[in-house]
């Protein structure tokens, strides 16, 4: 599994790091062959973010707290202190973890943005 991760680095400023989460063939259920798992990653809770239309441009700023965010639909830049910009989509995992610093700037691209935000 590939995701994202987007953290403050030792001077407070946000940055994107690819990550490559190796999975491990595991049967997960009789009658399903053995299956790709990654993890688990702890979870407390998911909630699921629609953008309504005619909402303002996001401004700068930090996670509100350690986060996955999955891109359900719609597509979404994501900017960070250096000006690195990259956009997701559906299926796009990240983890939100710059919760100090200067933080990143998330711009929605099209009206349908949907995502869940899955606290770690």
């Amino acid at each position: 599994m590939r995701y994202v991760r987007v953290f403050a680095d030792e001077n407070g400023r946000s940055v994107f790091a690819d990550v490559e989460v190796e999975g491990t063939a595991t049967v997960t259920v009789e009658g399903v062959p053995p299956l790709l798992l990654s993890g688990p990653f702890p979870a407390t809770s998911m909630t699921v973010v629609e953008q309504p239309p005619g909402t303002p441009d996001w401004d700068l700023h930090v996670a509100p707290r350690k986060q996955w965010v999955i891109v359900l639909t719609g597509t979404a830049a994501v900017t960070v202190s250096g000006g690195e910009r990259r956009e997701f989509g559906p299926g796009s995992v990240l983890s939100f973890e710059d919760t100090e610093g200067e933080g990143h700037l998330s711009t929605p691209l099209t009206d349908d943005l949907k995502f869940a935000m899955i606290p770690h």
